[in-house]
C-alpha cells in the first residue's frame, strides 16, 4: 500500500489517527496526530483507512487535524509514494478474520465476546486478545462500551463486522483485565438480502478477573480456532422479528403514543421464564433449549448449558432478580458442578438445592442479593 500526503492513517501498534504532512523517506513519513504535533513514522507501523461496505461512510472517523502552514502537498513536492509493508497472516489489518464455520458446526449462531491468550501455549500469562465474534449471516454494526465510576460508560470501539467473522477489539495485560471486564455491547443487524429483519442486541457483561487465571476457564472455541474464555452474549434464535406491518403500531394514530410505544425496551431475556414477581424456572436440559441438538458433541452440550445458564443469571441479576431456579437433570452431574464452579466468580449471591419434595436432586436455587 502507498502513503502520500494528506493520506488519513491509523497507527498498527498503538492507538491513534493521523495525517501524513510530508514524505521523509522510502520509509519514513512525518504524520500530524490530533494533538497538534509532527511525529516522524516508519511507514510500515502505518495503515490508510479505507473504509469498505456501504456502512463505511459512517466509520470514517474525521481527524480534525489540518495540515502545518506553508505544508506542501506531495505533487508540490514531486514526492513519491512510500509503499508500506503488507500484512501477512490470516488477520488483515483492520483485525477481521473469517471464521471456521465447518469446524465450528454446531455452534449457536450469534454474537460472541471471546478473551483468547495471545500466545495459546501460556494460558496463565501474557497478553490477551479480545475479539467480538459475529457468527451470523447478517452484518453486525456494533458498539463497544466499558464501565467506568459509578453508572457511566465509555465507548471503546464501534464499527461493522461481516457475516461470519469475528474483529479484534484490543490486545490488553493481565493489568488490564479489570478495565476490560464489565460493559456493554449493542449490535444492529444488517443485511442487504431478503431474510428476516431482528431487533437490536443489547447485551450487558460482566466476568471475575479471577476466572482468567484458572486453566479450566479456557475452552476450545472452533469458530476462532483459539482456547478462549467465551462469552455468549446473544443467539440469532432468541432476538426478536421485527414486522413491518406491526399491528399494534398500525393501530395507534396518535404520534405521541406512537412514539413511547417505539420506545419501549424489548422484555429482558429472563423474563421469558418468570414465575413469580422477580421469580424464574429455568430448564436446562438441551432438548428444552435447543432441538438440533443430535450432533452436538457432549462438550458442547455441556458448554452450551453453561453459556445459557450464565446469561440467565446475568440478566437475572441486571433486572433485579431475587431468586432462578435452574433445573439442571441428574445425570452424571457435570452440569450441577459447572454451575457451582460459576457461581464462585460472582458476589452477592447464593446457592442452595430446590426443594426435593419437587425436583428431586435436580434443581438449584440461585438467591441474588442486592449489592451494597
Amino acid at each position: 500500500m502507498e502513503l502520500r500526503t494528506g493520506d488519513k492513517v491509523r497507527f498498527l501498534n498503538e492507538k491513534g489517527e493521523g495525517i501524513v504532512t510530508r514524505i521523509l523517506s522510502n520509509t519514513m513519513v512525518n504524520v500530524a496526530i490530533e494533538e497538534g504535533f509532527e511525529v516522524p513514522v516508519l511507514a510500515s507501523d502505518l495503515i490508510r483507512i479505507e473504509p469498505q461496505g456501504m456502512a463505511g461512510r459512517f466509520f470514517d472517523r474525521n481527524v480534525n487535524v489540518e495540515l502545518p502552514a506553508g505544508s506542501a502537498t506531495a505533487e508540490e513536492r514531486n514526492e513519491k509514494p512510500v509503499k508500506t509493508e503488507t500484512v501477512s497472516g490470516d488477520e488483515q489489518p483492520d483485525g477481521i478474520s473469517p471464521l471456521f464455520r465447518q469446524s465450528g458446526a454446531g455452534i449457536t449462531e450469534g454474537i460472541y465476546l471471546i478473551y483468547a491468550p495471545h500466545d495459546q501455549k501460556w494460558l496463565m500469562t501474557g497478553n490477551l486478545d479480545i475479539f467480538l465474534v459475529n457468527n451470523s449471516r447478517y452484518e453486525a454494526i456494533f458498539s463497544f462500551m466499558l464501565k467506568e465510576e459509578g453508572d457511566a460508560f465509555s465507548g471503546v470501539n464501534y464499527d461493522v463486522i461481516p457475516p461470519y467473522s469475528k474483529m479484534l477489539i484490543e490486545t490488553i495485560t493481565r493489568e488490564d483485565l479489570d478495565s476490560w471486564s464489565e460493559g456493554i455491547v449493542q449490535v444492529i443487524f444488517h443485511s442487504a438480502e431478503s431474510i428476516p429483519v431482528l431487533s437490536p442486541l443489547h447485551a450487558a457483561f460482566k466476568i471475575k478477573s479471577v476466572r482468567f487465571y484458572k486453566e479450566t476457564s479456557y475452552q476450545e472455541f472452533r469458530l476462532a480456532g483459539l482456547k478462549s474464555v467465551v462469552l455468549n452474549l446473544g443467539d440469532i434464535s432468541g432476538q426478536l422479528l421485527i414486522s413491518g406491518t406491526d399491528p399494534l403500531m398500525a393501530a395507534v394514530s396518535d404520534p405521541a403514543a406512537r412514539q413511547k410505544i417505539s420506545a419501549i425496551a424489548p422484555p429482558a431475556y429472563i423474563d421469558r421464564f418468570r414465575t413469580a414477581p422477580r421469580e424464574a424456572e429455568v430448564d436446562l436440559h438441551i432438548s428444552s433449549l435447543r432441538e438440533d441438538y443430535a450432533e452436538m458433541s457432549n462438550n458442547e452440550i455441556l458448554r452450551y448449558q453453561l453459556d445459557f445458564f450464565t446469561r440467565m443469571l446475568d440478566s437475572a441479576i441486571t433486572n433485579n432478580y431475587y431468586k432462578v431456579t435452574f433445573i439442571h437433570g441428574i445425570g452424571n452431574g457435570s452440569l450441577k458442578s459447572a454451575i457451582v464452579s460459576a457461581i464462585a466468580d460472582y458476589e452477592n449471591v447464593e446457592f442452595r438445592n430446590a426443594p426435593f419434595a419437587r425436583y428431586g436432586n435436580g434443581a438449584v436455587d440461585i438467591i441474588i442479593h442486592k449489592g451494597n
